[in-house]
This record gives structure tokens, sequence and C-alpha cells, in this order.
């Protein structure tokens, strides 16, 4: 499949992180679409998620970021939700009795001109 939709999804097997974000948003979408989901498994760790799905316990919701080189790898397929999207709000945490370097300095002042969606739509 190219993409799919969330009434797709729902009718498969889902291993589903036990709780955090992405579970509230999955429970959220589901419920808004009067959908009824199939959870085969809730696990703790995005590493064993990946690996019940690689042992086809059935499909599951992660970050993109978290699959980059199974995909690449051809271990796993990531395909792209295409009637709704999940996002996480990130923040920057750091030591605050503590100097930040420069290039910290420079990571942050990036990343908070980059903050606005539009901007880290354009990057990809």
């Amino acid at each position: 499949m190219k993409s799919a939709t969330v009434a797709q999804v729902a009718k498969f097997s889902l291993v589903v992180p036990k709780a955090g974000h992405t579970r509230d948003a999955l429970e959220n979408l589901f419920y808004e679409r009067k959908l009824k989901p199939r959870y085969t498994m809730e696990l703790d760790s995005s590493e064993l998620l990946k690996r019940f799905v690689a042992a086809d316990a059935g499909v599951g919701f992660i970050a993109r970021s978290n699959v980059l080189e199974d995909v690449r790898a051809h271990a796993l397929s990531a395909i792209p939700i295409s009637d709704a999207k999940i996002r996480r709000d990130l923040a920057l945490v750091f030591r605050k009795d503590k100097a930040l370097s420069r290039a910290a300095l420079a990571f942050i002042d990036i990343a908070v001109k980059l903050k606005t969606p539009d901007a880290v739509t354009a990057i990809r």
C-alpha cells in the first residue's frame, strides 16, 4: 500500500504503545471516527514495537524518525496515513546551571527559527 486511511488501519491487528502521546493521539483519533481498533499488544518501548511488527504480530504506529534505519534496511515499511496527522510537541532541554557551548547556542537558534510547521515542511 502506498498509504492507508485510519479506517483501513483499524481493521488490522494493532501493536501500540502502552502509554504516552502517541497512544493518547491514537485513542482520540479512533474515538472521533467511531472506530473500534483491534489491539493485539501494548508495549513499553519503540524497539519492542518494531520487533513485534517485524515478527508479523500486527501493524504499529510509531514516529517515522524511529524507523528510518529499519525502512532503509528493508526490515519494515512505513506507510503514511492519508486522512490524519499525529503531531508531537518537542522541547529543547538543557541545564540552567551550565554554560552552553557556541555550537549548542547555534543549534538552539536554528531550532527556534525552524519551529513553525511551515518551516519544518520546507526542509523535508
